[in-house]
């Protein structure tokens, strides 16, 4: 059978989105719920995951909130044993949730905040899959998408925890891929350029970043959540069926001058 317009919907799937409450995470899940699926809302804040969850129902959609702390594995335990008690299933699973608490170079970084981003970042997308691809391979294929960064791609001023985080969950992608690709499982990752979050609002305030970043991507714009979503959603979809262990860039071409620069 080959891809067609159904291919990239998600009807009677379910599909559990860590960080979900705003940012990528948020036009993630807004979109699986605009294809048909049930969707999971997961942060560590439970009335953030229950406004997410209201307004995803409210627009015509099927969300339910599920607070966990993706660095705890109970909690990640706990995500995915009661995703399959409320909704029956999991088909999909997004480990987004990350963090990057400060700027600072790692020669320097407070043990704390090294440990906080590799608590986050890769254990915590390690516990999600540990618990999440057993249950999606009981459905006989699905998908688990990592959100990675070119950040993991190169050495970056004052961000060197968060892009050594990065690049092992880009190594993790692999792994993962091969360990469970016999059972129809398909695991990548979507590495995003500079996009408009939350977590480097500072900078994306400042209309001199803007300018600089434009200046060195070839489409001249920064990314929007719904731009990472987008690719986030294809690679969880049929359509992507045959593609496994990969990792897509998602940067307007940012990343094609970077080594002339």
């Amino acid at each position: 059978m080959r891809p067609g317009a159904d291919h990239f919907g998600f009807a009677g799937k379910v599909a559990l989105v860590t960080g979900s409450t705003r940012g990528i995470g948020l036009a993630a899940a807004r979109l699986f719920a605009a294809g048909g699926a049930s969707v999971v809302i997961s942060s560590r804040k439970p009335e953030a995951c229950a406004v997410a969850a209201a307004a995803i129902t409210a627009a015509g959609g099927h969300a339910i909130a599920i607070p966990a702390h993706v660095g705890r594995a109970p909690d990640c335990a706990h995500l995915v044993e009661e995703t399959q008690n409320r909704l029956g299933r999991l088909d999909i699973a997004i480990a987004n949730a990350a963090v990057n608490p400060v700027f600072s170079p790692v020669s320097n970084l407070a043990e704390e905040s090294w440990d906080k981003v590799i608590a986050t970042n890769l254990t915590g997308a390690w516990h999600l899959a540990r618990f999440a691809l057993p249950a999606i391979a009981r459905q006989h294929g699905g998908a688990m998408v990592f959100i990675s960064s070119i950040n993991g791609r190169f050495g970056i001023p004052n961000s060197g925890a968060y892009g050594i985080s990065k690049a092992a969950v880009e190594q993790l992608t692999r792994q993962l891929a091969v360990e469970w690709g016999s059972q129809n499982v398909r695991v990548n990752a979507v590495a995003p350029g500079t996009t408009r979050t939350d977590m480097i609002r500072a900078l994306t305030a400042n209309p001199a970043f803007i300018e600089a970043v434009e200046s060195r991507t070839p489409l001249r714009r920064i990314a929007d959540p719904e731009d990472i979503a987008a690719a986030i959603a294809f690679l969880a979809s049929t359509a992507a069926r045959h593609i496994t262990g990969q990792v897509l860039t998602v940067d307007g071409g940012e990343t094609i001058l970077r080594g002339a620069l």
